[in-house]
C-alpha cells in the first residue's frame, strides 16, 4: 500500500495511479496477508480471558520468540491511555543476543531457548515472557 503522492506522475490526475519504488511497476505482486492463528487473534481483539496479559507484555512475548531482541533506552512517559500505544526509543537503538549457551546458573534466555536441550523447556519460555 503506498500514498496517492508516491504514484509515477503525480502532476497527472488519474484514477488508475501507477508506482514504482517497491513493486517494479507491477511486476511484483505480494501475497495476501494470512489470518493469524485462533488464539492469537483473540489475545490480539481483546476476546480471550488473557488478553489483557497478552497485550501488557506483548514486547516480552514478541521478544521470546525471536532471536534478538531491540534494546535501548525506552520512553515509557509517552503513553498516558489517552491514545494508541507509541514505542519511543531515546538515544542509540541496539540488538540484545546472547552465546548460544547460557551462563552457568542463569536461565536460558533468546535463541537460547532453543538450542538450550533441557527437560524444562516450556517452563523457562513461559519464566522469561514474565
Amino acid at each position: 500500500m503506498l500514498w496517492e503522492h508516491e504514484r509515477v506522475n503525480k502532476w497527472r490526475p488519474t484514477n488508475r495511479p501507477k508506482f514504482s519504488i517497491c513493486c517494479m511497476n507491477g511486476k511484483v505482486q505480494l501475497p495476501t496477508i494470512k489470518k493469524p492463528p485462533m488464539l492469537l487473534e483473540k489475545l490480539i481483539k481483546n476476546q480471550h480471558p488473557l488478553s489483557s496479559h497478552f497485550m501488557k507484555y506483548i514486547r516480552q512475548y514478541n521478544n521470546m520468540f525471536s532471536f534478538t531482541s531491540m534494546g535501548g533506552r525506552i520512553d515509557k512517559t509517552i503513553n498516558n491511555g489517552n491514545a494508541p500505544y507509541i514505542f519511543r526509543l531515546n538515544g542509540e537503538n541496539r540488538h540484545l543476543i546472547e552465546s548460544l549457551l547460557p551462563m552457568e546458573g542463569q536461565a536460558p534466555k533468546f535463541a537460547q531457548l532453543y538450542i538450550f536441550d533441557s527437560k524444562d523447556e516450556i517452563a523457562d519460555r513461559m519464566a522469561f515472557a514474565r
